[in-house]
């Protein structure tokens, strides 16, 4: 039998502890691949709350600006309602002022008598006789008559005038507190608004700060991926250097064992030569052939030719006993 020199085989039960850690580590790996697909969907998720609220916050802060807006011009159309009822006042004042003076010895409703008076003095001045002092007299109390009645009709314009101012300035009363309503509501809804695109910016802000924390997570995570996949890497290729290298002595050992068969064969054809026993050809090829020198290398098939010469006369035939 021929030695194993220098020759040790891999202990089988390395291998499986390498491909258990090799398992071990795959199924680690299907772990964290989850863990990360399950943070890139809550982080999906995150971004379509951040764009829904940013999108609410837009749109709170237009309804704002127009809100603004209106109160701006509700507010310009207040001052200029006020200025206009000042401005009305005034012009009542003035006319009140006016007809006060007028109106002293002359009675609101004297107007149509005073006119029906004139009338009857012309129609007297045209259809009597009527002496030369009676006349003058008539004259007079005409002009006087009708000096009245023009500062009548006066005051009775400015009545009137004074009737639509008055009604101008209600009408715009009840405009500025038509106003002032709708000020107090858009206030409301301004404030509403701020209150809402606070609360929206800020829920915003928070989920900005998750989504960094996920980002940090994923992050480590993919480290943690790739320095797995160098791990598996590194253990399968120890694994194939291992299953190559014990490849290779399964080949050695199968050499060996084929040159200790060899050997065996080649002791019993030259103890049946030795005793004059009929040999096949096969065996008096393996009594007659030279020793190989030692080695530890496995040995190559002999090249030797089938035609080289017996001492024992001619060659047999193959197959046939000597």
């Amino acid at each position: 039998m021929i030695a194993c020199v220098g020759l040790q085989q891999k202990d089988p039960n390395e291998i499986d502890a390498l491909n258990q850690k090799i398992t071990s580590l795959l199924n680690y790996r299907v772990g964290l691949i989850t863990e990360i697909k399950n943070l890139h969907q809550k982080r999906r998720d995150l971004r379509n709350e951040i764009r829904a609220l940013s999108e609410k916050a837009r749109s709170t802060r237009d309804g704002l600006n127009k809100g603004y807006g209106e109160y701006k011009e509700a507010r310009k159309i207040r001052r200029e309602t006020l200025a206009k009822i000042r401005e009305i006042r005034q012009n009542m004042l003035a006319i009140e002022g006016e007809l006060g003076k007028v109106e002293q010895n002359l009675p609101r409703r004297e107007g149509d008598t005073i006119e029906e008076r004139i009338k009857a003095a012309d129609w007297k001045l045209q259809t009597e006789r009527l002496t030369r002092e009676e006349e003058r007299q008539l004259v007079e109390m005409v002009k006087d008559l009708e000096l009245k009645f023009r500062l009548w009709k006066k005051t009775y314009a400015a009545r009137q005038e004074l009737s639509s101012l008055r009604s101008e300035m209600n009408q715009l009363k009840r405009r500025l507190d038509g106003l002032s309503a709708s000020r107090e509501k858009v206030e409301g809804e301004i404030e509403s608004g701020k209150t809402r695109l606070t609360y929206d910016v800020k829920a915003r802000d928070q989920l900005f700060n998750e989504m960094e924390e996920l980002n940090e997570d994923i992050s480590e995570l993919e480290q943690t991926i790739a320095k797995t996949d160098a791990q598996l890497e590194e253990l399968r290729q120890k694994r194939r250097e291992m299953l190559k290298e014990s490849k290779g002595h399964d080949r050695i050992a199968a050499q060996r064992k084929e040159q200790e068969i060899l050997a065996k064969a080649k002791d019993a054809a030259k103890e049946k030569l030795q005793r004059g026993e009929k040999l096949t050809f096969e065996e008096l090829k393996l009594a007659l052939e030279d020793e190989p020198e030692p080695t530890n290398q496995p040995s190559q098939p002999s090249q030797n030719d089938d035609s080289k010469s017996l001492p024992l006369g001619d060659m047999p035939e193959r197959g046939s006993t000597v």
